[in-house]
C-alpha cells in the first residue's frame, strides 16, 4: 500500500514552528497549522483518497503532540516522522520580549510570567522529545541554516533512511543539544595562529590542508574512521534514524569545520549525510 507522508512539527514555543512550516511549504508540502486532533481519524482518511495530500507537514502544540504521534502513527497508510525544536529558554525569553509576541501558554492563563510559561512547556515537551524522529536545536541556528537543515532531512527521494550529520561547532558558543556523539579537536594544531589564516575557516583549502594534512590529525583521523565504521554500522543495525556527531573546536571556525567536511564527504559515499558548520562565518 502507498503511504502518505505526515510530518508533525512540535516543540518549544518560540523555537522555530512558523519558520520549519515555510520551509516544508516551500518543498511542496501541503501545510497546517492548529488542525483540532480530535478531528485526525477523519483526517487520515480523507488524505488516503486525495492525492494532494500525499506530502503534509502539521504544526502541533505540546498539549496535542503526544495524541496526534499516537493517532497517526497507527494509521495503515500514513509514513509519519516527527521534528521538535528545541531551544535554550533564555533564548527563547529574549525571542519572545524581541517580538513582543504573547506566549500560548499566558493566553491560555496557565502561567503568570512569560519565564514560568516557558518552565510550564519544557515540562511537558521532554516526554514528546523522546518520540521525535528529528531533534534540531535551533538556539544556534539562523534562519537560513535552519531551513537548510530541514531541506536536506526532508526533501530527499529514495535515500537510505539511516541519515548522519555532522556539525561543527565552537565550544566557546556551547555545545549543540541535539547531538548524539561529541568529539573536542581542540588538541590539534590551530590555524588562528597563523595570521594569513586566520580570517578563513575549514571550508578554505589552506586551512583544509593545514588542519588534515598534520601528522596529529592523520592519527586522529584513522582512529575515528574505526570508531565510527562500528558505531554507524551498530546505530544503523539498532534502527536510530538519525545520528547527528558534533565536532568541537575552540571558534568552531578552523579545526572542527575541516574535519566535519572531511568526515562528511568520507561517509557520503556510504550513508545519506548533512553538514552543517553552526558557528563559521562562511
Amino acid at each position: 500500500m502507498d503511504q502518505n507522508e505526515i510530518v508533525i512539527v512540535t516543540g518549544m514555543s518560540g523555537a522555530g514552528k512558523t519558520t520549519a512550516m515555510a520551509v516544508f511549504e516551500n518543498m511542496a508540502y501541503r501545510c497546517i497549522d492548529n488542525y483540532p486532533v480530535a478531528l485526525l481519524t477523519e483526517f487520515a482518511e480523507m488524505i488516503q483518497q486525495c492525492a494532494k495530500y500525499q506530502k503534509t507537514a502539521m504544526a502541533v502544540s505540546l498539549d496535542d503532540a503526544t495524541k496526534a504521534i499516537r493517532i497517526l502513527s497507527n494509521v495503515d497508510w500514513i509514513h509519519l516522522s516527527v521534528v521538535f525544536l528545541d531551544c535554550d529558554d533564555e533564548v527563547i525569553l529574549k525571542r519572545y520580549k524581541e517580538t513582543r509576541r504573547c506566549h500560548p501558554i499566558l493566553i491560555g492563563n496557565k502561567a503568570s510570567s512569560l519565564m514560568e510559561a516557558i518552565e510550564f512547556e519544557r515540562k511537558i515537551a521532554n516526554p514528546i522529545m523522546r518520540l521525535a524522529n528529528f531533534t534540531i536545536d535551533t538556539t544556534k541556528l539562523k534562519k537560513a541554516k535552519l531551513q537548510n537543515t530541514i531541506e536536506n532531512y526532508f526533501n530527499q527521494k529514495s535515500v537510505d533512511p539511516f541519515r548522519i550529520s555532522f556539525v561543527s561547532f565552537g565550544y566557546k558558543y556551547g555545545v549543540p543539544k541535539d547531538a548524539d556523539l561529541l568529539f573536542d579537536v581542540r588538541f590539534l594544531p590551530n590555524p588562528f595562529y597563523i595570521e594569513e589564516l586566520r580570517p578563513l575557516t575549514g571550508n578554505d583549502k589552506a586551512v583544509y590542508d593545514y588542519v588534515i594534512d598534520k601528522p596529529e590529525t592523520q592519527v586522529f583521523i584513522t582512529k575515528m574512521l574505526d570508531l565510527l565504521d562500528y558505531l554507524l554500522a551498530e546505530y544503523e543495525k539498532e534502527g536510530k534514524m538519525h545520528l547527528i556527531i558534533g565536532i568541537g573546536c575552540t571558534g568552531g571556525q578552523h579545526r572542527s569545520v575541516s574535519l566535519t567536511n572531511y568526515f562528511a564527504d568520507h561517509y557520503s559515499q556510504i550513508y545519506q549525510v548533512h553538514r552543517l558548520h553552526r558557528d563559521a562565518d562562511h
